[in-house]
């Protein structure tokens, strides 16, 4: 596989997928999510987040297709993506909506259970990330495809987080899992141990 910067457009590739980020970031400044931009921020990046997800999700369906073969070079970019707009969403809940106040995050972990399943998932993607580097590839040789079949988990993580959290809206959940939930369903027979289990000798 080609090194991560050395294709030309790959730079133009890094400012488009920035977009959403610059866009909440401006708009923080500029005090249109006054007076309470934790709520509104954290939806948004959830739905990016969301939204690079599925894209990652989708990657090795649309990677076949010979026409759009060219999308699998930015595999593991799209990835990262993912793991930087989960992680965002994380830090705008502890920085913006509980204002680093341990007493609110420990009530919210109580009320909210949600909350542990979208932190596996980030925590998930976190692992994918760090080893998603040529030099970890390398290291992890065979081992690599397997752990970054996790991201699958990760994906299940996400639904149960959106739905989890429904209260009377939801769309969001909906529209997610019309495209993670049939994406998973594919890639289960594609599993070794699923494999093993329904192998007839």
């Amino acid at each position: 596989m080609a090194g991560f910067w050395d294709r030309k457009e790959k730079p133009y590739v890094l400012v488009v997928f920035a977009l959403p980020f610059l866009w909440m970031l401006v708009s923080l400044l500029l005090g249109q999510y006054f007076p309470d931009p934790g709520k509104l921020l954290m939806r948004l990046s959830g739905i990016w987040a969301s939204v690079f997800i599925v894209a990652v999700m989708a990657m090795t369906l649309v990677g076949k297709i010979k026409a759009l073969k060219v999308i699998n070079r930015y595999r593991r970019f799209i990835g990262l993506t993912a793991f930087f707009y989960s992680l965002l969403h994380f830090l705008i809940y502890l920085v913006l909506f509980a204002g680093l106040s341990w007493t609110w995050i420990s009530s919210d972990l109580v009320e909210k259970p949600y909350i542990y399943v979208g932190v596996m998932a980030l925590f998930v993607m976190a692992v994918l990330a760090i080893t998603s580097t040529k030099g970890m590839v390398r290291a992890l040789g065979k081992k690599w495809k397997p752990l970054h079949r996790l991201m699958y988990i990760a994906a299940i993580g996400v639904v149960a987080h959106l739905w989890w959290q429904v209260k009377d809206d939801i769309s969001l959940a909906v529209y997610f899992s019309a495209f993670l939930i049939p994406l998973l369903i594919v890639k289960i027979p594609s599993f070794p141990s699923y494999k093993k289990l329904f192998h007839k000798k």
